[in-house]
C-alpha cells in the first residue's frame, strides 16, 4: 500500500509518498495551502492510488498539544473526511530543522520535512 505524508504548515504544506510497498518516503511536491489544496492532494491521492495518510503533529518538548497541533487535528479531519482515507499523526518535532540541515532552505524543504515524518512512520510500522 502507498502511504502519502504531510507537513502541514499555514503558508505551504510539504507533501511524500512512499514506494508501492510502504517502505520508502520519498519528498513529492509543495502546495500553497489555500482554497485548492484539499483538490490538489486528491488528485495525488488518486492518481498515485494512496491508501492511507500520515501528518505530522507538532508537538511541545514534553511531548504535550501545541496551538498548532489543534489546526492541523482539525486540517487532518477534514481531510480525511474529504478523501475517506484513514488519517494517522506522527510526532513531527524538528522535521523542518532536519530537512533544512540536510540540504538548506529551499522551496522542497517542506516536501523534505513530509518525507522524514513518512518515514518515521514507516520504519515504525515494519518494526
Amino acid at each position: 500500500m502507498r502511504f502519502i505524508g504531510i507537513d502541514y504548515g499555514r503558508r505551504r504544506i510539504g507533501v511524500a509518498l512512499s514506494d508501492l510497498e510502504g517502505r520508502i518516503a520519498f519528498p513529492q511536491t509543495v502546495i500553497l495551502n489555500g482554497g485548492a489544496a484539499v483538490k490538489e492532494l486528491r488528485a495525488l491521492v488518486q492518481a498515485q492510488d494512496v491508501g492511507q495518510i500520515v501528518v505530522g503533529l507538532p508537538l511541545a518538548l514534553d511531548g504535550g498539544e501545541t496551538e498548532e497541533s489543534g489546526r492541523v487535528r482539525a486540517f487532518t479531519e477534514a481531510l480525511g473526511k474529504e478523501l475517506n482515507l484513514p488519517c494517522i499523526f506522527e510526532n513531527e518535532i524538528l522535521t523542518t530543522r532536519m530537512a533544512e540541515a540536510a540540504g538548506g532552505r529551499s522551496e522542497l524543504s517542506d516536501a523534505s520535512a513530509a518525507a522524514i515524518i513518512l518515514q518515521s512512520y514507516l520504519d515504525k510500522k515494519t518494526d
